[in-house]
């Protein structure tokens, strides 16, 4: 399946207990970059403790946090979360939580909602506690900044708390509908193209067209639903140029999904830097 989520995520204290222990990196995937052409692992930076949320998720997929920059890029999305009546939220900004399937994730909408605004049986994000009783609507004891939680009640007018909207979504080849989200990719410095499909090295896009794919109805991308879909190499920061594939052979390379020469042409993934 290929994961788009590349975190810096470390588990504090497992190693070395001699020591009283030490952070041992758990899921590293891309570290963060110290310029746009830079992968060197020394470049390698811990979030400041209190200034974002732990496990740090930003870098390339992931919430945004404080530390969203050039050095720590996020996937930026489209989201349409749908709501328990089977209506959308509408079309909003939003990040990638974690992936739920091929072409699924859970997803935030960006935008801010007031706890009077909660809907009972949608999920959120605590975004600020304010001076909300959270258990009130479902929240666990001890809930804090970035606590996922089902609404049990509809809100009040009972405090100053904040949160975000948090739901699964799926791939979708233009302006979200109703459980459907939206990445878009630069070729070339073309206008934008939509993916159909995103892991920690490749996109695709979705040349063959698409059918279903609504999440709300419980539906899913199926392999047959997207075809001849064109491969590009991901990457964050520049496009219009080539990559060449490891392996490829020229000799078999299909041309109709990728360059005849055995590289795959680079896709900057649109992105937040703050």
């Amino acid at each position: 399946m290929g994961r788009p989520l590349k975190i810096s995520k470390y588990s504090p204290g497992s190693g070395d207990t001699t020591s009283n222990g030490v952070a041992v990196s758990v899921d590293q995937g891309y570290p963060p970059f110290a310029a746009p052409t830079s992968m060197d692992t020394a470049t390698v930076v811990l979030p400041t403790p209190g200034t974002s949320p732990l496990p740090f998720t930003g870098v390339v997929g992931g919430l945004r946090g404080t530390n969203a920059t050039t050095s720590y890029p996020v996937i930026q999305v489209l989201v349409n979360i749908a709501l328990p009546s089977g209506s959308g939220a509408g079309s909003h900004a939003g990040t990638i939580i974690r992936q739920k399937g091929a072409r699924k994730f859970m997803v935030l909408d960006s935008t801010t909602v007031q706890d009077e605004s909660i809907v009972a049986g949608a999920a959120y994000r605590i975004l600020s506690l304010g001076s909300t009783n959270w258990q009130l609507f479902g929240a666990p004891t001890g809930a804090t900044v970035g606590t996922i939680f089902t609404a049990t009640a509809a809100g009040s007018n009972s405090g100053t708390g904040t949160c975000n909207l948090v739901g699964t979504c799926v791939l979708y080849s233009t302006t979200p509908t109703v459980g459907n989200m939206a990445i878009t990719m630069s070729i070339a410095d073309s206008t934008p193209t939509y993916i159909s499909k995103i892991t920690n090295k490749f996109v695709q896009d979705f040349n063959g067209g698409e059918t279903g794919g609504a999440a709300s109805t419980g539906n899913v991308w199926a392999d047959t639903q997207v075809q001849n879909n064109i491969d590009y190499a991901a990457n964050f920061f520049v496009d219009g140029e080539s990559f060449a594939k490891s392996g490829a052979d020229v000799a078999t390379w299909a041309g109709t999904q990728q360059n005849s020469n055995g590289t795959l042409t680079l896709a900057e993934v649109e992105n937040y830097t703050s």
